[in-house]
């Protein structure tokens, strides 16, 4: 790699970022690491991608299910920080002149919202429970409590936020696992569904 390259590489992709992938190598190493990332964060971008849909959509059918075909966002009692979330979807959606229908508020929100479901915030109400009981339907009963949802969702989640804002996966001895625990995941809401996500 030339000099002008590796000071362009340096200036937009930034040292700091190349840095982290291998500190003292030189530009062209860190940067073939840097790509190699990035073939890694493409392969389980698809699987993200499923779980985060099944997963968000799962949810909602059962709370609906739960407020008995209501509009749940309106019913069960969340705390100020998913309000918050709720509230800023709908003024995002109104500064784009969007009627905020409920369809639309479930499809905005982020995959932290889901999570924060089956956080500890959360133990206390009967509707975590239930979520646990019928989201992960397919899991098997002795792996369905909410300790070992919460570090599923949550490693997915942290993984998501990482491909997504493109840092450094490469890193993590345990990628094989990762994407294997999307698979489980996936299939524990809809063994109908897990093949499409390979």
């Amino acid at each position: 790699m030339n000099l002008k390259k590796q000071s362009e590489l340096l200036k937009y992709i930034s040292k700091i970022r190349l840095d982290s992938y291998y500190p003292n190598a030189s530009v062209t190493k860190q940067f073939a690491i840097y790509k190699k990332n990035i073939k890694l964060c493409k392969k389980f971008y698809p699987q993200l991608h499923y779980f985060e849909i099944i997963f968000r959509n799962a949810i909602d059918s059962v709370l609906t299910a739960y407020v008995n075909g209501g509009d749940w966002i309106n019913t069960i009692q969340l705390d100020k920080d998913s309000l918050h979330k709720i509230n800023e979807v709908k003024n995002r959606l109104a500064k784009q002149n969007k009627q905020a229908t409920h369809d639309r508020i479930i499809s905005e929100l982020t995959l932290g919202f889901w999570t924060t479901l089956f956080s500890k915030r959360y133990t206390q109400c009967k509707f975590q429970s239930v979520l646990v009981k019928n989201v992960f339907k397919n899991c098997p009963k002795s792996q369905r409590n909410i300790k070992n949802i919460q570090i599923y969702v949550n490693d997915i989640r942290e993984l998501r936020n990482r491909v997504c804002h493109y840092e450094k996966i490469i890193h993590f001895a345990d990628l094989k696992q990762k994407y294997k625990n999307i698979q489980i995941c996936i299939m524990w809401i809809s063994k109908e569904l897990v093949s499409i996500a390979k």
